[in-house]
């Protein structure tokens, strides 16, 4: 899918965040234990998706009209980010099947990027002036994040 210029660093952060899905299923399917998965979760959530996330709310979403931002594309994900959030103080809190909560996390997060790539962003780019999206590729540019974070537990290899 073509993606402009101004929102690539999203897309590449969507990237990375559907291989950080692929490896925690991979240690869910090898037999490695869901805490040691879990500590990997928490992690990329806090150091990569949460700042992801914010970058999205404030870059985008505020640019939005009041009436714009209550279209479902829009309000669909903050919903997901909110999920996101209950999932992780969940999983944190040791509330319920670990092993259901990180899947839940995994297939939340694959449909979250599926979604944001296919209707969020599109609808961004067509709504937002050509303005609007150099200033937030000025914003992204300052808030992207590392596509490589360590993690000194690899499990998935």
């Amino acid at each position: 899918m073509k993606r402009s210029e101004q929102l690539k660093k999203l897309s590449w952060e969507h990237h990375d965040a559907l291989k950080f899905a692929r490896r925690i299923k991979k240690g869910m399917n090898n037999g490695t234990t869901p805490e040691r998965i879990a500590r990997y979760v928490i992690f990329i959530v806090e150091a990569l998706l949460q700042p992801h996330f914010k970058l999205e709310e404030e870059s985008l979403i505020k640019r939005l009209s009041s009436a714009q931002a209550q279209d479902i594309v829009v309000t669909q994900v903050i919903a997901d980010h909110r999920e996101f959030n209950r999932l992780v103080a969940a999983i944190k809190d040791g509330e319920g099947d670990l092993g259901r909560l990180l899947e839940s996390f995994i297939d939340l997060l694959k449909s979250h990027v599926k979604w944001e790539e296919q209707r969020f962003f599109p609808y961004c780019e067509r709504v937002l002036s050509d303005t609007d999206l150099d200033q937030i590729r000025v914003e992204l540019d300052q808030g992207h994040l590392p596509d490589e974070v360590t993690w000194d537990e690899p499990f998935w290899a």
